[in-house]
C-alpha cells in the first residue's frame, strides 16, 4: 500500500511525495506545522519539525497543503478523510484516520468493503453510522 496515490477529496491534488503523505496541521494550542505521515495504512510513524510537537490525546486539525481545505470527515469530527487510489487495482478508497494524537485507528472503505487498522480501531459501522 506504500506505492498508492493519496489525494485531497476537495481539490484532487496529490498529497504523497518522497515516501510520505503531507498535511498542513494545527493543534488546539494553535501550533501550526507540516506533518509527513507514513503512507503504509496501519503504520503510525510521522515526521515533523523539531519545534512542532504533538501532545498525546490532543486534537489535531488536518488540512490539504495545496487548497487548504479542512479534511475533517463529514461523518465523524474526530477523524480526517482523504482518498487513496490503489496502484495495482486503480480502486478509489475513502481513507479515514484519527485526528487525536496517539490514537491508532484507520479505516479503508470501498463500496461494501471496510478494513480497520490500528490498536484503537473500533467497528466501523458503530462509529460512522451512529
Amino acid at each position: 500500500m506504500k506505492d498508492n496515490n493519496y489525494l485531497c477529496p476537495k481539490c484532487k491534488g496529490y498529497l504523497n511525495v518522497g515516501g510520505h503523505i503531507l498535511f498542513a496541521t494545527k493543534t488546539r494550542r494553535n501550533h501550526k506545522g507540516l506533518l509527513m505521515l507514513d503512507p503504509t495504512v496501519g503504520e503510525y510513524k510521522y515526521k515533523h519539525h523539531d519545534k512542532f510537537n504533538l501532545e498525546e490525546g490532543e486534537m489535531v486539525e488536518f488540512a490539504c497543503p495545496i487548497c487548504k481545505a479542512d479534511l475533517t470527515s463529514s461523518n465523524r469530527k474526530d477523524h480526517a478523510m482523504i482518498w487513496m487510489v490503489g496502484i495495482e487495482d486503480n480502486v478509489e478508497y475513502d481513507l479515514y484516520f484519527s485526528k487525536i494524537a496517539g490514537n491508532q485507528s484507520t479505516y479503508l472503505v470501498a463500496q461494501d468493503n471496510i478494513e480497520s487498522f490500528g490498536d484503537d480501531a473500533l467497528d466501523f459501522d458503530d462509529i460512522y453510522y451512529e
